[in-house]
């Protein structure tokens, strides 16, 4: 039986997935996601995640939760992990109050095989490099990229 992927949050301020994603980029240049994100406060707000250095994307329209139904695992506030079908709804006052996002719909994946499909990406992780997973609307976004990634939030 295959392994379900282990998806770690990032530790954000915001809450995605309602929204599509958009990505900005070019050879040897920052690759930038852009996707509608919700605040603890419920507003809305337009997140840029900058990722300065990548190795490789890879942008998929279809609906992430569906595609991969039953095949991942989340980690919850409490470091277990948690199937992908759980009522988060338990976890909105640690969001309001602590502001940090329990399921931003952005993850690290923790059990990645990434790293092992092609021999140039395997001394990346340990230059610091990590999958990372953008889940939008009816789109996700994967990133191999270095563990340097930064955000900015603007009016929506």
């Amino acid at each position: 039986m295959k392994e379900k992927l282990k998806l770690a949050p990032v530790s954000v301020e915001w809450q995605a997935s309602a929204y599509g994603i958009n990505i900005e980029g070019a050879e040897a240049d920052t690759l930038v996601a852009g996707t509608i994100v919700k605040l603890a406060d419920g507003m809305q707000k337009r997140v840029s995640i900058s990722f300065p250095s990548f190795a490789e994307i890879r942008f998929f329209n279809f609906n992430f939760g569906e595609h991969h139904y039953n095949e991942y695992e989340i980690k919850g506030p409490d470091g277990n992990f948690l199937e992908d079908a759980f009522d988060w709804k338990q976890f909105d006052p640690l969001f309001q109050e602590k502001g940090i996002c329990p399921n931003p719909y952005f993850y690290e994946v923790v059990n990645t095989t990434w790293f092992e499909e092609k021999d140039l990406y395997k001394p990346l992780a340990a230059r610091g490099f990590k999958h990372f997973l953008l889940v939008g609307y009816d789109s996700y976004l994967e990133i191999l990229a270095l563990d340097d990634i930064r955000y900015s939030l603007e009016d929506a």
